[in-house]
């Protein structure tokens, strides 16, 4: 990318609709259904949405929040809204009114754009979180006019004077993992650093499961500006994916972890020519190494792993070759920290720790956030006092620098006779070893002595029946201890999902904690109340 580095100097988004894009000509940009949109018409689309947003009065100071699934539309909001100096506010869907509310209490809108194909119950619960907005839709069909028409109609200058790096704002809602939704500020320095270490080294043609409108726009971001095709489908499903894979040149996918669980055990990816894929990248959630051994037997050496946060896009990587260092030693590892990133693991006092030691994930460098917008405890809680952001990840790193994580911070689970300290996805790794499991998670449920005991949420192979002791054996064939060993089990048909995608934890510990919050989170206080 050319030098944007000063506050005033070109954005990146200027310098793609003007520089990048047009030079990519008639190359396919963005394939969505029956539309296929090239790099001169994404760039003139832009161009000509920022001067619709222009007459609209949106500028400098002013906020475009949208609420929409994928489509070639919302693929074009954030460079036309960061040209005019707006910011921009992208609302994943399906969250619940509550999540949409506390983001809007915290980052109020002058726009709000919704896609008119998502359900009624969230453009309801959306629009009633932002009352002060002006309303907008994108199609024909939604609560307000078409934007579109709007965007038709507009015709830019010809020398535009775009907003300068230093008005570039985008704020993103965290993940909804541990039941608060934060609004995360980042500005110019995190989109440059991703334009110049790229996700994506070469052009692709990139399938697009998550959400255009939250973090999927990054990864979308970093492909158009290398020249990039973004094959888009509406909603991750096994029976979408495979359509794409089997009618579209498809050389790149992102997919988390529990969407490529469903994909592997898709009975119709056997038919499925995956030679052209170049590049599966997966990250968000943990992965079990069995599972991850099936995905590179079914599409070879081309598995490359992002761990990132929204707070931090892009902490560490393992890239495809990684994955086949000796007899995959790596697989349980998230790889090796970017290099224009630091990244250490540090104890609660913020001291580094050396090699082996389990701590805090902490980083600092360019892809970290600003902080939490209006939320200035919570941004103070975030960070060590000499800037390092705490992650919430608990790992440790080896002597070769490759990370290795064990649990979030608040769902590690504290139990038995001496507290032991139980990482749920040790658990979960050892379930999966099991050849009729295809997923699992581990929470913690109330124990009236121990505070908190292991309970497994399980998925099987459609028809399998599994012993309760076949698990066990598995657990302990892996970890050994039988502090380990989960006192609970639960069979389900599929696990619960956050909208982007992650293993709904905070949805399967509800049922089992109400009135007994005060036992979570290695609570040992509560713990030797119940016991007395």
């Amino acid at each position: 990318m050319d030098g944007s580095d000063g506050a005033a100097g070109r954005s990146y988004a200027a310098w793609l609709v003007d520089e990048v894009f047009p030079g990519y000509g008639t190359r396919e940009a963005v394939v969505y259904r029956d539309l296929r949109m090239t790099y001169a018409e994404l760039a003139e689309t832009i161009r000509q949405m920022a001067a619709g947003f222009r007459s609209l009065g949106l500028g400098p100071g002013t906020t475009v929040a949208l609420a929409s699934g994928n489509r070639a539309e919302a693929v074009c909001v954030p460079f036309a809204a960061h040209l005019v100096g707006a910011r921009f506010l992208p609302m994943p869907v399906d969250r619940g009114p509550a999540e949409y509310a506390s983001v809007a209490a915290n980052v109020p809108a002058d726009v709000l754009i919704v896609d008119d194909r998502i359900s009624d119950t969230c453009a309801h619960a959306v629009t009633s979180a932002f009352p002060g907005a002006r309303l907008w839709s994108l199609g024909s069909r939604g609560p307000a006019p078409d934007l579109m028409d709007v965007v038709r109609r507009a015709h830019p200058a010809g020398e535009p004077r775009w907003a300068h790096a230093g008005q570039v704002e985008t704020v993103l809602c965290s993940g909804g993992t541990t039941g608060l939704t934060k609004a995360i500020l980042h500005r110019h320095r995190m989109y440059r650093t991703i334009l110049a270490n790229p996700f994506l080294p070469e052009p692709v043609t990139l399938l697009v499961t998550s959400q255009i409108a939250h973090v999927g726009g990054l990864y979308a971001l970093s492909g158009l500006a290398g020249g990039s095709t973004l094959t888009l489908v509406d909603r991750f499903t096994p029976e979408a994916v495979i359509e794409a894979l089997t009618n579209e040149p498809i050389t790149a996918m992102m997919l988390m972890p529990p969407m490529l669980y469903r994909l592997l055990d898709h009975p119709g990816l056997a038919g499925v020519d995956c030679s052209r894929l170049r590049r599966v990248m997966y990250g968000a959630s943990p992965i079990t190494p069995d599972r991850l051994q099936q995905a590179l037997d079914r599409f070879g050496p081309v598995l490359w792993q992002l761990y990132a946060q929204t707070e931090a896009f892009g902490l560490t990587a393992l890239d495809s070759a990684d994955h086949l260092v000796d007899e995959g030693r790596l697989l349980r590892s998230v790889g090796r920290s970017f290099p224009d990133m630091e990244t250490e693991v540090r104890d609660e006092q913020g001291r580094p720790l050396p090699p082996g030691e389990v701590g805090e994930i902490c980083a600092r460098g360019p892809r970290v956030m600003e902080g939490y917008l209006n939320q200035p405890e919570a941004t103070a809680a975030a960070f060590h006092p000499d800037g390092w952001l705490r992650t919430g990840d608990l790992g440790y790193r080896d002597e070769e620098g490759y990370f290795f994580l064990m649990d979030r911070r608040n769902d590690v689970i504290i139990t038995g006779e001496a507290g032991s300290t139980i990482y749920s996805p040790l658990v979960e790794n050892a379930l999966t070893t099991h050849p009729a499991v295809r997923a699992a998670a581990v929470i913690p449920v109330p124990h009236p002595l121990y505070g908190q005991a292991v309970h497994a949420v399980v998925v099987t192979a459609p028809g399998a029946r599994v012993e309760l002791d076949e698990l066990r054996k598995c657990v302990l064939a892996e970890l050994e201890r039988p502090v380990y060993l989960p006192a609970s089990f639960e069979f389900v048909d599929a696990l619960p999902l956050t909208p982007i995608g992650k293993v709904d934890k905070t949805a399967l510990r509800a049922p089992y904690w109400a009135g007994h919050q005060g036992l979570l989170h290695g609570d040992t206080t509560a713990r030797a109340e119940s016991a007395n």
